[in-house]
């Protein structure tokens, strides 16, 4: 018997007659965003006062039909209630007509024991799933024994997860974090190995395939994603509950999203010696700088887009509020033709002030910048030669007028396959002193978007080698249930902090600051749903952050005391 039938056999057992999944909830009719639109906030969108049709669509998955109650709510109040009979094995939807309104609301369908709920206002997600990969969730789902029939629920619960975390990515640019939500729009089964459904775009970059495009023709929705039949080895641990098994919570699809969205990778910004692709060819006295002066760059910049994804990195947040409640306009698939499009938003001018690895300004010194260029066929390539590409001088205060954009001789920086060139490596010699440093045009960007159009003022330490990992989170374990609230919280050591600060987050809250120490834990007391994390301080490196971490605790004082790993 191949693994296949198997599937449809245990599918048909009486172990799951009792299923019921609120799959998703699509709002109809579903408008098609406008290709190009200078108006996205309303273009695509339904008019204001008109009708739309709010649809639940739900899965039975016994084989007898059945008839329950449901309720619709808004904002938490009860708008309307009925009776609908679920045909056996297949999905049967349920009708609300509401007024559009671009007011947020929190709409919910709740029937039997299932209830799911979306933001009125969100992005609209499609997922294409090939035939298989649908059956295989629904045989391995139910196994992590928390009521997961198959991947309607898996894909519900990375929509939860992206939206917690654009409600908790609050940084002095983004103080209500970002905006807009996802709400899953469609999910459409098709046979094995037919994704893409309608090819490629012209534009599609190398490695372009039906999971990244898997029906670029429909523009009902802003976000698409496709599982191939490849693809579903990815999905098999059914015992690790944490954003770290995308089997439970499918961060890489919502790393993915993010570029469909229009937003780059963070590590795109890493400095890399691993030829033939990334090479550092620069030389003193004809040796290799790497190793001695300078080793391995990676970009403190941490979360979605970059390597850790229980949270959205700041530069990505203060990006997709830029096009805050904006439809889909050049593709909704990854990469769209405006990918990137804030890329070079930088100052007109621009000062550094060069510091030492004590934070001494470095004064009358020689100051060269390499640039990268293109290094053949892999994704952000890099090459730096030996040859200087700018060559200045800091005044008496160690400052340095370095113009728009250092970091490409014909001031463009690009992100992609064959080429990056977001990172010039600097070189500072005061005398016989010689010192390295790596210049992120990211912070070109972000000073830009902080109000600095016109002059910005940065600082660069040379002669210092910062991780751009924080720290590790080591306990309690995602998702851990206190009794009375009262827990330890555990982190690994992150080398050369000084001290680390722990924030929290109560219910989505505003997060504050609720421990500060030198050593790696902290015991506190939690409240309600808390996101947790680790920010260390890392001297001249500044800070680096941790993941987030997961706690449920008691919303009133009790007296037990108890937390479960």
């Amino acid at each position: 018997m191949t693994w296949r039938a198997l599937v449809l056999v245990l599918l048909a057992c009486p172990l799951f007659a009792n299923d019921l999944t609120v799959a998703w909830i699509s709002r109809e009719p579903a408008l098609e965003y406008v290709w190009g639109s200078t108006n996205p906030a309303v273009e695509g969108w339904p008019l204001v006062g008109s009708t739309v049709t709010w649809r639940a669509h739900v899965r039975n998955w016994s084989g007898s039909a059945a008839t329950l109650p449901y309720v619709w709510r808004a904002d938490g109040v009860e708008i309307a209630r009925g009776n609908v009979t679920l045909a056996a094995n297949q999905y049967t939807t349920v009708d609300l007509a509401r007024p559009w309104s671009f007011t947020r609301e929190r709409l919910s369908f709740a029937i039997a024991d299932r209830s799911l709920e979306v933001f009125t206002d969100a992005l609209a997600v499609g997922f294409w799933v090939e035939q298989s990969v649908y059956d295989h969730f629904r045989l391995l789902q139910p196994q992590f024994g928390m009521g997961s029939t198959g991947f309607e629920d898996w894909a519900q619960r990375t929509m939860a997860f992206y939206n917690d975390m654009a409600a908790l990515a609050i940084y002095p640019e983004t103080p209500n974090g970002v905006h807009d939500r996802y709400r899953l729009q469609k999910i459409v089964i098709v046979p094995d190995r037919t994704l893409p459904l309608n090819g490629l775009p012209d534009e599609a970059t190398p490695g372009a395939n039906g999971g990244t495009h898997p029906d670029k023709d429909d523009r009902t929705v802003d976000l698409m994603w496709g599982f191939r039949t490849e693809a579903w080895t990815t999905y098999r641990n059914t015992t690790d509950k944490s954003p770290s098994n995308a089997f439970y919570v499918g961060y890489n699809v919502l790393h993915e999203l993010g570029h469909a969205r229009y937003l780059v990778d963070i590590y795109a910004w890493d400095v890399l010696q691993r030829p033939p692709y990334y090479r550092i060819n620069i030389t003193e006295n004809g040796a290799p700088i790497f190793g001695k002066y300078i080793s391995t760059f990676r970009s403190p910049e941490q979360g979605l887009m970059n390597a850790q994804y229980t949270f959205l990195d700041r530069y990505s947040a203060i990006a997709l509020n830029f096009i805050a409640g904006h439809r889909a306009v050049m593709g909704n698939y990854n990469e769209p033709r405006n990918f990137a499009s804030f890329l070079n938003d930088f100052p007109r001018e621009n000062r550094l002030t060069i510091r030492d690895d004590t934070g001494a300004p470095i004064a009358n010194a020689d100051v060269w910048f390499y640039y990268s260029v293109a290094n053949g066929e892999s994704w952000y390539a890099t090459n730096y030669d030996d040859t200087p590409d700018l060559q200045l001088r800091t005044d008496a205060n160690g400052q340095v007028l370095v113009g728009r954009a250092p970091f490409a001789t014909d001031g463009k920086v690009v992100h992609t396959y064959g080429m990056t060139n977001g990172v010039s490596i600097v070189r500072v010699a005061q005398g016989e002193k010689i010192a390295y440093g790596f210049l992120e045009s990211r912070l070109f960007n972000l000073a830009y978007w902080r109000g600095h159009t016109d002059f910005a003022e940065h600082e660069l330490y040379v002669g210092v080698d910062c991780d751009g990992d924080g720290p590790r989170l080591v306990a309690p374990s995602w998702e851990a249930v206190s009794s009375d609230g009262n827990v330890t919280l555990d982190w690994n050591a992150l080398s050369g902090a000084t001290r680390y600060h722990v924030y929290a987050s109560t219910n989505l809250g505003i997060p504050r600051v609720i421990a500060t120490t030198a050593d790696t834990q902290a015991t506190v007391q939690l409240r309600g749903r808390t996101h947790w994390w680790v920010e260390a301080e890392v001297g001249v490196c500044g800070t680096r952050r941790s993941a987030t971490g997961l706690v449920n605790a008691p919303e009133a004082n009790v007296r037990r005391r108890a937390v479960r790993h």
